[in-house]
This record gives structure tokens, C-alpha cells and sequence, in this order.
């Protein structure tokens, strides 16, 4: 597991669980202080993009067992800005057939819909 992924997985506030729908979900809380957060931006930090996309891949990877990494991103939708110490609701939904491993993901802040996204996560190479 990389640091980034650590760092997201340290950052979490509570178990993971699951839906009745093959809903998983799990709750985050980043600090000031999370590597994410530097240099984006100075002043006003906001959680890149890359990180809420490797949320969904470190909560895939710690429900499976097996390191995954993310392979591709369909249909991105960031809606709203995340900042140090906002709570973060982060769930996914596997997605049935096409023979990728496809997740339906979102991201909500006080109730409020943050992101939403498409991706693929394939098993990573050890070491890589």
C-alpha cells in the first residue's frame, strides 16, 4: 500500500459497511495536516480530485482484501469543494457485467452530494 493510500485509510472515522443494495460505505475525516492537502491550494486547502478517487480505491481494496488501483475514470463530477476536517461520506456500488470490475462512487459532505464517479480498479502489482 503507498502512502497516499495510508494516509486515506489512517484518515478513516469508522468500519466499513455494507447496504442491503451491495452498498459499501465508510466515513473519512482529513486533516489539516493530510499530505493531500499540500500545495492545493495555499491559503484555501481543498482535497484534489485524485485523492477522492483514491478513496474509493483504498474502501475497494480494505472490503476485498486485495490491492487494487485504479485503471479508469468514467463520468467525474466534482460538485463541491472538500477542506481539512469536513467528514466524508464515501460509498460505492459495484457495477454488475461488462467483465471490468466497474464501481458507481459518491461522495457527500453534511448531506450534500460532493462527487460522483465511475471506475475501474484492477488488482495492483506487489511492489508497484
Amino acid at each position: 500500500m503507498n502512502e497516499l493510500l495510508r494516509g486515506i485509510a489512517a484518515s478513516a472515522v469508522d468500519g466499513i459497511t455494507t447496504g442491503g443494495t451491495d452498498q459499501v460505505v465508510r466515513r473519512y475525516r482529513f486533516s489539516a495536516d493530510f499530505a493531500g492537502f499540500a500545495g492545493h491550494f495555499p491559503g484555501y486547502p481543498i482535497l484534489p480530485a485524485i485523492v477522492q478517487l483514491q478513496c474509493v480505491v483504498c474502501l475497494a481494496g480494505e472490503h476485498t482484501g486485495m490491492p487494487l488501483r485504479l485503471a479508469a475514470v468514467e463520468d467525474a463530477k466534482f460538485l463541491l469543494p472538500i477542506g481539512p476536517d469536513q467528514e466524508i461520506l464515501v460509498q460505492y456500488r459495484l457495477r454488475p457485467g461488462a467483465g471490468k470490475s466497474l464501481y458507481d462512487a459518491r461522495l457527500t459532505v453534511a448531506d450534500q452530494l460532493a462527487a460522483t464517479f465511475l471506475v475501474e480498479l484492477v488488482r495492483a502489482e506487489e511492489g508497484a
